[in-house]
């Protein structure tokens, strides 16, 4: 309950980036996916409780791709005006020029934009934190964004 009331003070912080804001939403317990999903509802036209409805699936990798990747992703389609609530994450939905771009500026920052290899789970070499995922999913998705 406080963690809640927290975010939607902090969601109303017009100076706060979308990665802070995502940071803020993974350190109160949201899981990668619905960090960055939510720190762009104002975009995606849907409130808070959808969107971590939504996109909770893909957490942790579960979509294999980044989690944080996908609730970018998620947004991007919703802002759109595609709802797909069986994956809302389409990397072929109403978004796709901008989710292939997102998910080729995050490779090149990150070597990956898959959960496991990310994570290091068959090489022992960790190439960027969950934190660090949402972080850099949240500031590019912006970019992308605010481009037109």
């Amino acid at each position: 309950m406080v963690y809640d009331i927290l975010i939607y003070r902090l969601s109303e912080d017009k100076d706060m980036s979308k990665k802070e804001l995502a940071a803020q939403y993974h350190a109160s317990g949201c899981n990668c996916a619905m960090a960055v999903g939510c720190a762009f509802c104002d975009k995606a036209g849907i409130d808070e409780d959808e969107m971590k409805a939504l996109v909770r699936r893909y957490g942790g990798g579960a979509g294999k791709y980044c989690g944080a990747l996908l609730g970018a992703v998620a947004a991007m389609n919703m802002a759109k005006g595609e709802l797909n609530a069986d994956d809302p994450a389409a990397l072929d939905g109403a978004a796709s020029d901008k989710a292939a771009e997102l998910l080729r500026e995050f490779e090149a920052k990150n070597g990956s934009v898959f959960c496991r290899e990310l994570k290091g789970r068959d090489t022992g070499v960790v190439l960027r934190s969950c934190r660090g995922c949402v972080e850099d999913a949240a500031e590019l998705a912006e970019k992308l964004f605010e481009e037109k």
